[in-house]
């Protein structure tokens, strides 16, 4: 049997159904897992289109690749992720950002070559995913410019 968020959280159990618990302030029904599942992220994308979607990646993989191949989206990476384009160009909320690494003076230079750059933009495939971005949100801008053709 699967204890709902409340039971996990040794809380009083209310009715568990479609994956959510019943409790409107429980982290579950809110959106959220109860405790973050270590070696999984959580990510939150929107589409150049301003479709949204949300999924769960491995810890270790890039974040293009956690774009592409989990979240679906149609996320260009022409150089598959060597830092080689700035396809994959993303921007962060501000929160999320500071969590990173600084960015390499490749990256700046790749950068540089992107339309729509904010204080936030990073290339994707230079944002490895760790436990510590648990719940990150990312937008891809309304264009990209692809240098390798």
């Amino acid at each position: 049997m699967t204890l709902g968020c409340c039971a996990r959280m040794g809380q009083q159990r209310l009715p568990w159904r479609f994956g959510r618990c019943q409790r409107r302030f429980c982290a579950t029904a809110a959106g959220t897992t109860a405790a973050a599942v270590p070696g999984k992220v959580r990510v939150h994308a929107t589409s150049a289109e301003g479709k949204v979607v949300s999924f769960t990646a491995p810890a270790g993989i890039t974040l293009m690749e956690a774009i592409r191949d989990f979240g679906k989206l149609d996320i260009e990476a022409a150089c598959d992720g060597t830092c080689a384009c700035s396809t994959c160009h993303v921007v962060l909320r501000e929160e999320d950002f500071k969590k990173l690494d600084g960015v390499s003076e490749d990256e700046m230079d790749m950068l540089d070559l992107a339309p729509s750059v904010t204080p936030t933009s990073r290339l994707s495939c230079q944002v490895e995913l760790t436990d510590a971005l648990d719940g990150i949100t990312v937008q891809l801008p309304p264009e990209t410019s692809n240098q390798l053709c």
